[in-house]
């Protein structure tokens, strides 16, 4: 069954957060743990889940730092900015036919909203789901069942694309998803593969999808 319909992460996959992210995180460290390593030296933590990147770190009490942690990155979000070519790839798969959609765990209630209406992409997409707001996280599959419902979309016929295999394509495989992409820039600490939260197909930069979905006739 043809896809109609491809669905987003925001954080690292649509936007560039790693920097504000590891800054905030290297500050929470040094709060806690009294130490400030560099910013080279927090890289491997991206993407994992905070609560585990905290307790690899070393910190004891995780609950307090993770509220500290989450408080540094909204102050950062101002820094978070779309990665290259996002705009004129969501404006040419709309003008292919499809229909598109945002499933974002990112923190924070309203960040989202600015953001989509700074950079001028909220007419492109037809839903926007937040954890922050829904108050379900991925890899939850009703968070995708209401982005899903939204766009009148069927699942069989819906692609998920995004960078953070044991939460997006865990998610949208559990969802019943038709399609699943996953987004490994350059440089990227590659993640380990399983049966389950492997993806359908694997891409390098976001041009690539203009080859996976051709127009719809």
């Amino acid at each position: 069954m043809p896809i109609g319909h491809v669905v987003f992460d925001l954080d690292g996959t649509l936007l560039d957060t790693e920097a504000a992210f590891l800054l905030a995180l290297q500050e929470t460290m040094d709060q806690f743990l009294g130490s400030s390593p560099s910013i080279a030296e927090l890289h491997y933590t991206f993407g994992m889940p905070t609560d585990a990147a905290l307790r690899v770190l070393g910190f004891k009490d995780i609950p307090a730092a993770h509220q500290v942690w989450e408080r540094k990155c909204m102050e950062k979000l101002g820094q978070v900015c779309l990665f290259d070519g996002i705009p004129q790839l969501v404006e040419a798969l709309l003008l292919r036919g499809y229909t598109l959609g945002i499933v974002s765990d990112l923190v924070g209630t309203e960040e989202v909203d600015e953001w989509l209406d700074r950079d001028g992409l909220r007419p492109y997409f037809k839903t926007v789901q937040q954890s922050s707001t829904c108050l379900i996280r991925k890899p939850h599959p009703a968070i995708y069942y209401y982005a899903l419902e939204e766009c009148g979309a069927d699942p069989h016929r819906t692609c998920y694309v995004g960078d953070n295999l044991a939460r997006d394509i865990v998610g949208a495989k559990a969802a019943g998803l038709g399609m699943t992409i996953g987004v490994q820039y350059p440089g990227r600490k590659p993640q380990e593969i399983t049966d389950e939260n492997r993806p359908d197909r694997f891409i390098s930069h976001f041009t690539q999808l203009l080859d996976i979905f051709p127009p719809i006739e």
